[in-house]
């Protein structure tokens, strides 16, 4: 089996690897699926709104069954990340009761009855299992219910098909329920007697719903996992099972190079327990990638009934993309079973379900599942050999299945957004003409004083008598720590340099090619660490853009929202853009703006490698026209220590020009942002498309630059571009797509 092992193990990691792309397809639709949420809210708040007596703008939409779109592909999502995180290759094992589920099991898994019940008649096992393979542990863990899912998963689905109410939500409360005082029809049901026998035994099994992890003896889990002993109903009994919520056992199967494998014991098709069937096909989608389903074929039990196909379906919904035939087995367990019956069952699946062809459409095995040696030969070892082929089928399908899901869920979107914005430009009514232009000459003259002020503060920066104090400290700062390394021997302390360098020379014969490798590797350095004052521009261009919007907040702070300058005016920017009638110029003018150079790479570094240039190797004087050849010292410790004192000499003065040149950037770099500013004035101001753009902006965002008007046409403008902005957002994320 070691083969088929290394090809399971293949498998997994080729899963693993396509995590990511779900993983990115699952984020970008929990934002769509919140956008959503909002866009529902703002649709309704819009459908409030009354003007005249008539809404402001009528959708014809339901917001709830958009987020139903994005549901469903988070949904699929979920489901095949599911699949790709799993680290075993899981198989569940499913059935009827008394079919021999819990043998089969008990053979695969190597455990016995104190893990796994068996039993004749009811039901035995109360809790699903999952048992993984371990060649050096073995182990039990009970995950316990709290109080709330103990409620909401245990006790609410019997009130559910009782049709009891009001459903407790607390212990207390579903203490205090009166089953009393239930109809004489209801009471006759089976439902009840087991949801009487919960409440009443309540006191045995209540200090156990902690929500807690705990680990028991693998050898004790018959008392955590099943019914009390005589079935499912009869007196008060103790039962700890109601506590449980999910069991893991680990241990060693019997079965030689096993490796990653689980097995997944399924709630019994046909218990006698509200939901199970639904319990049924979470397990099987979630936790499952191969399904054997085992039909005992006894003197009573040996056609194919309706009921066994109805749990076959049911598995073939949750294999979802995947092939039936990949995804399941149908197990014919022979243990104890005569011929004839195990021929007529073999005969009916064949005629009913395969087309009179054998394993065509459901593949059939047949093994004792009380016989250990067979089920690891024909049943576990088939399984796997199947799985090593098929597994990369299923999950192709299953991955193509959920992005073709969501590539369809993204059409509807964009579809329903186009159409709904299409909506609002056809029926938003626009401000009286008259209003709309003394509005905007009033929002036009005042951003025409904020932005004058703003920019005169700009200029008193570029004058003689300013002084950016903070940035020469910064590079003074900058110029004694770049000192520093150069006195430290340049960072390894003279004595190692000079040894070094003693060393190289006397390898090379000569002084000139360490003096040139020293020359070159000191200016990169010195050039790099006067980067540092990126710090101080970067906190410059913040400034300027954080003046810019202030200037532009008395009346636009409607349109200005983020943690920084930067963030306000490009938020800005995008609400320019996407108001229900643009204003494309306006929007460029502040791109523009957000488009300042200052960073050290694009203003200084050409200015700073000619300073530099003084610690080329050679080079031409540019005054003198002189050749300045490579440095000559002997190849002597003397001759290393007098390269030394030359070269740090040499770098001294190339970081004093550099800091002298630093310096005068303050000057420079006010200049720029001056013209910077002024250039944002001239442009959002003064442009021939200003005027009628600022109109535009006026009739788009009249209620979010007049918040006090909160009344009538105010109101509904306001909800209404609230939805339009959200229409553009979702239509936004719904375009970038992940690629198959």
């Amino acid at each position: 089996m070691g083969a088929v092992q290394d090809q399971i193990d293949a498998v997994l990691r080729a899963r693993r690897a396509k995590l990511p792309l779900i993983e990115r397809e699952q984020a970008r639709w929990t934002a769509i699926a919140a956008l959503l949420e909002d866009l529902a809210v703002a649709l309704d708040d819009v459908a409030a709104v009354e003007d005249d007596g008539a809404p402001a703008v009528v959708f014809d939409v339901d917001g709830v069954g958009l987020q139903s779109i994005a549901a469903s592909a988070l949904a699929a999502l979920a489901t095949t990340r599911a699949r790709l995180s799993r680290r075993t290759v899981n198989i569940g094992v499913s059935g009827r009761a008394r079919n021999g589920k819990s043998t089969l099991l008990q053979s695969l898994s190597g455990l016995g009855d104190e893990q796994i019940p068996t039993g004749k008649g009811q039901p035995v096992t109360a809790v699903r299992s999952r048992i993984f393979h371990s060649d050096t542990n073995r182990s039990a863990q009970l995950t316990l219910h709290d109080g709330r899912t103990f409620c909401a998963e245990v006790v609410a689905p019997y009130f559910a098909e009782l049709k009891l109410a009001p459903a407790p939500r607390t212990l207390a409360d579903f203490e205090r329920f009166d089953l009393a005082d239930v109809g004489e029809e209801r009471r006759r049901r089976p439902e009840y007697a087991r949801l009487k026998e919960m409440q009443e035994s309540l006191p045995s099994y209540r200090h156990l719903l902690t929500g807690e992890v705990r680990a028991v003896d693998v050898d004790d889990m018959r008392h955590w996992v099943a019914y009390p002993e005589g079935g499912a109903a009869g007196a008060v009994d103790e039962r700890p099972y109601l506590a449980v919520r999910d069991a893991v056992i680990t241990c060693r199967f019997p079965v030689a190079e096993v490796g990653a494998v689980g097995l997944i014991d399924l709630p019994g098709l046909g218990e006698l327990v509200p939901d199970a069937e639904e319990h049924h096909l979470a397990g099987l989608e979630n936790d499952v990638d191969f399904v054997i389903v085992v039909k005992r074929p006894d003197q009573t039990n040996a056609p194919w009934k309706s009921e066994d196909q109805a749990g076959l379906d049911l598995i073939a919904r949750a294999g979802g993309a995947a092939s039936i035939r990949d995804f399941m087995t149908i197990l014919i367990n022979t243990g104890g079973c005569d011929e004839v019956n195990i021929q007529a069952l073999r005969n009916d699946l064949r005629h009913r379900l395969n087309e009179g062809v054998d394993d065509r459409n459901y593949l059939v095995w047949a093994a004792d599942t009380a016989d250990r040696a067979v089920v690891a030969r024909d049943v576990l070892g088939r399984a796997l050999t199947h799985l090593a082929v098929a597994l990369p089928r299923m999950d192709a399908a299953v991955i193509d299945a959920a992005l073709a899901q969501c590539e369809q869920a993204q059409a509807e979107l964009t579809a329903e957004m186009e159409r709904l914005l299409a909506t609002v430009r056809a029926v938003s009514r626009p401000t009286a003409a008259e209003e709309l232009i003394a509005r905007a000459d009033q929002v036009l003259d005042e951003l025409v004083v904020s932005i004058q002020d703003w920019v005169a503060e700009l200029r008193v920066r570029t004058g003689d008598a300013y002084d950016d104090a903070a940035f020469v400290e910064r590079v003074e700062q900058l110029e004694e720590e770049i000192r520093g390394w150069a006195m430290d021997g340049f960072g390894v302390g003279r004595a190692a340099w000079v040894e070094k360098a003693h060393v190289r020379m006397r390898r090379a014969g000569a002084s000139a090619r360490y003096s040139t490798d020293a020359l070159n590797a000191i200016r990169t350095e010195i050039s790099r660490r006067f980067g540092g004052i990126d710090d101080i521009l970067l906190r410059r261009r913040e400034e300027f853009w954080r003046g810019m919007a202030d200037a532009l907040r008395p009346r636009l702070a409607g349109l200005l929202s983020g943690d920084s300058g930067q963030h306000a005016l490009a938020g800005l920017a995008v609400a320019l853009r996407e108001a229900s009638d643009p204003c494309p110029h306006l929007a460029e003018t502040v791109e523009t703006a957000l488009d300042v150079r200052l960073d050290y790479r694009t203003r200084l570094l050409p200015q700073m490698r000619r300073v530099l240039d003084e610690l080329r190797p050679e080079g031409i004087d540019p005054q003198t026209g002189a050749v300045r050849a490579p440095a000559v010292f002997p190849d002597t410790r003397e001759g290393a220590a007098d390269l030394y004192l030359y070269l740090n000499e040499l770098a001294r003065k190339a970081i004093y020009d550099a800091a002298v040149l630093l310096k005068k950037e303050t000057r420079t770099m006010a200049e720029a942002l001056l013209a910077y500013g002024e250039q944002f004035e001239d442009s959002f101001i003064r442009s021939e498309t200003s005027v009628p753009e600022f109109r535009r902006l006026v009739g788009a965002y009249r209620d979010e630059l007049w918040p006090e008007e909160r009344t009538g046409p105010a109101t509904a403008t306001a909800k209404v571009q609230r939805v339009v902005r959200l229409l553009h957002a979702v239509a936004d994320a719904a375009a970038e797509k992940v690629p198959a």
